[in-house]
């Protein structure tokens, strides 16, 4: 299962990838490519607000970027929204805590530090993280959700069973 601080993780890479890529991106700003069966796609701008994204967005702000990946129904999904707003850190982060809950959320006490404060929730199969933090009259709002992973862990081998191949040669 994807921890909030994974996520994080995961979602501040792939919106790296993503700028890397601007440079190859399509006329709309998109950029999406196929790895390991997981379909990634990359978009910038006001109009890159992931298709189905379930968390609710700040009035008052710009979408700047976002990034997501999906692997098909039964595999891993997860949506990473970056916007910007003017608005204090406080009024934003008050915002999205009252949405949260009133939309049925569960939601983990705030944890905060300095200029940046940062909310985990989860609701049904659902695990979501926001970030908000401040600097020089800008609130940035970083918005991640994925789908919990069913926490089932692959059995491990017998080792009364092991069978080499390419992946696991024979070894001495």
């Amino acid at each position: 299962m994807l921890r909030p601080h994974n996520l994080i993780n995961t979602a501040a890479t792939m919106l790296l990838v993503a700028t890397l890529c601007t440079a190859c991106s399509s006329d709309n700003g998109e950029v999406s490519f196929k790895s390991g069966g997981i379909t990634h796609t990359f978009s910038e701008g006001p109009g890159s607000i992931p298709k189905g994204f379930p968390l609710p967005l700040y009035p008052n702000s710009t979408t700047t970027g976002s990034v997501s990946a999906d692997g098909g129904s039964d595999s891993e999904r997860s949506k990473f929204l970056m916007l910007a707003s003017k608005d204090s850190v406080e009024k934003v982060s008050r915002y999205y805590l009252d949405e949260l809950k009133s939309s049925g959320w569960k939601v983990e006490s705030p944890q905060s530090s300095g200029k940046l404060i940062n909310l985990s929730a989860s609701q049904a199969d659902m695990e979501a993280n926001i970030m908000v933090s401040g600097e020089a009259g800008k609130t940035t709002i970083s918005l991640s959700v994925s789908r919990i992973a069913d926490g089932s862990d692959p059995q491990p081998e017998d080792s009364a069973h092991y069978e080499p191949n390419k992946v696991t040669p024979p070894t001495d």
